[in-house]
Order: C-alpha cells, then structure tokens, then sequence
C-alpha cells in the first residue's frame, strides 16, 4: 500500500513526511496527491455545509462517520487526479512555465537549482560514442546524469547539423530543465522530448499533452498543447536535428553552425522561441563553466565554450 492511502493510516503519513524530507521525485508527487486530496476534502465540507442537515438523524456519531467518509473519498478522488497535482509536480520539479514560438514548440524556463547544483558537479569516468544510438534509459535525476546520458545522441545529430554536440546538451538542458521537466503520458511514462518541439500539424507520431505558458505578441498565456512523444532520447536528438535541418527558416542557422553563438542567434530569430533571452540563457549554460569544465574532465575532447562571436555581429538577445 503506498503512503498515506488510508486517511487514518498515521504510519503511512509518517513515512510521507520521511519521504519528503528525501525531495525524491515520487516523494514530491506522492506530497502532491495529498495536497490535492486536501483540496478535495475542503471542497466536500463547503458542499456539506452548504447542504441541510438529516434533522432527527442528524448527530455527533452521524456526522463524525460522514467526515471520515468524505476525508477518504477526497484521498480516493485525489488518485484520479483532478489536474493540480500534477500542476504542483510539475513547479515542484522545476517544471516552471514555457515559452512558445508560433511555429509550434514550448521552452520549458531554467531550473535555478539545478544550475546551482550542477556548478557542483564534477566529472566521474569516461564517455565515448559507442552508445550514440542506443536506446537505453538512464534516470535523469542529476545535472551530470543528464550530460552523460544525453552527450553521445548529442554527438551524432551535431554531425548532422554541423555545430559542436554542446551546443544541443545545453540547449536540452535549457528546455527540459536537466531532464526532470520532460512532458509525460498520462500513466506517467516519458516522452523523451527534450527539445519542446511540439506535435503540430506535420507530426504523425505519438504525442502527450502538457500544460505550458507561452508568450502571444508579448502577453503569458497559460494553455494545453500536444508535444511530440518518442520511445528514447535519441530520437529526441534525431527529430530535432531533422526538424532543424528541414525547416527553410532556419537556414540562416546552419549557414552559421560553426559559430555557436550566431547559431542561437539566427535560430531564435528564425522563432525557434519567442523568449527574448532565449540564445542569452544557453549561452550562460556554456559560459558558465559546468558544462564546459564537466566535459573537459571527461577527456570529451571538445572545446570547453561556445565559440566566441565575429567580430561585428549583434550581441546575444536578452
């Protein structure tokens, strides 16, 4: 029996709140769903205050065993979920609002404690590209989990693309908020979408439905939309360096791919995001020095920073 099902089951609450103190993602979807049944639970009493009474048989005992009644019916209905918590694992797990281009995809915002964490971090064995198109999953649950298990599919569709594989790790990481904001299917299943690409009108594949906060014409507006949906990270990668290598609009970006900064640039100003500081907040992931020192430790073989820009060109946006 999973914590705290029962209402009057103290122990399972008692092992909630050790969980808690864990911040494990089961621990904060599980504080969630008691949040959630707790709305609930107000929600019955406003009813049955607002309800009148049983009259004769209206008493102590009666109304005691109508509490208890409803206290689980509101953990039972908060099972089903009635949307918020999902909403509060979502904030809770960085999973903060996005920002969307009218060319159908959404950018999940910075989690600021993963960046905090993640200037932490200091490499642990080696990488090679063996693994490039394997399918085998790993648990995000670290910025330096998130770089190792997501740099050999970064390694092959920068191939692709012609720009250097840390480019799309930081822009992965930009997006997915080290891979812990990742849209999930209904039965909690992920969608390995890494890149915010949404499921738009040329995407017949499966896909998953997420709320997101985008910006229309300067102004937040909180919606669902459907983001495409794939069986592993990799054809997260792959998808997205077709969907880059595809798109006339962001020819200009492979024009300049050697360039890693006039990349973002250009690709921000074909509306790959409508986030101003959208190429700014990548560029700080590089610059920062976590992700170049962390592949440099690694012995990647890569430059450790985005190229520097040309001499003449505009400055990052944002």
């Amino acid at each position: 029996m999973d914590a705290a099902t029962v209402y009057t089951d103290f122990n399972g609450l008692a092992a909630l709140k050790r969980e808690a103190g864990t911040q494990s993602p089961e621990a904060v979807a599980k504080v969630a769903r008691q949040f959630e049944a707790v709305f609930v639970q107000m929600l019955l009493k406003s009813m049955r205050a607002a309800t009148p009474g049983d009259g004769l048989t209206d008493s102590d005992a009666t109304r005691m065993a109508r509490d208890l009644h409803d206290q689980q019916l509101a953990l039972d209905l908060s099972k089903r979920g009635i949307g918020i918590a999902d909403l509060l694992t979502r904030q809770l797990l960085g999973r903060d609002a996005t920002q969307a281009a009218p060319n159908g995809r959404g950018v999940p915002a910075p989690d600021l404690a993963v960046l905090r964490q993640v200037e932490r971090i200091r490499a642990r064995g080696g990488l090679t590209e063996a693994g490039a198109t394997s399918a085998v999953p790993f648990k995000a649950d670290s910025p330096e989990a998130f770089v190792r298990g997501v740099w050999p599919h970064a390694q092959a569709a920068a191939r692709e693309l012609g720009v250097r594989p840390e480019v799309l790790v930081a822009q992965a990481a930009l997006e997915s908020g080290w891979g812990r904001a990742v849209p999930r299917h209904p039965d909690g299943r992920s969608s390995h979408n890494l890149f915010g690409i949404k499921a738009d009108r040329g995407w017949s594949g499966p896909k998953v439905v997420a709320n997101t906060l985008e910006y229309e014409n300067g102004v937040p507006v909180r919606r669902d939309d459907g983001f495409r949906a794939y069986a592993s990270y990799g054809e997260s990668f792959r998808d997205y360096a077709r969907f880059v290598r595809d798109n006339p609009r962001y020819a200009r970006a492979l024009d300049n791919a050697a360039d890693s900064r006039a990349y973002l640039r250009e690709l921000h100003r074909a509306g790959y995001a409508t986030d101003p500081g959208y190429a700014g907040k990548i560029e700080r992931i590089l610059d920062g020095g976590p992700l170049g020192d962390f592949l440099d430790a690694l012995g990647a073989g890569v430059p450790a920073r985005a190229a520097a820009p040309a001499p003449g060109t505009a400055p990052p946006a944002g």
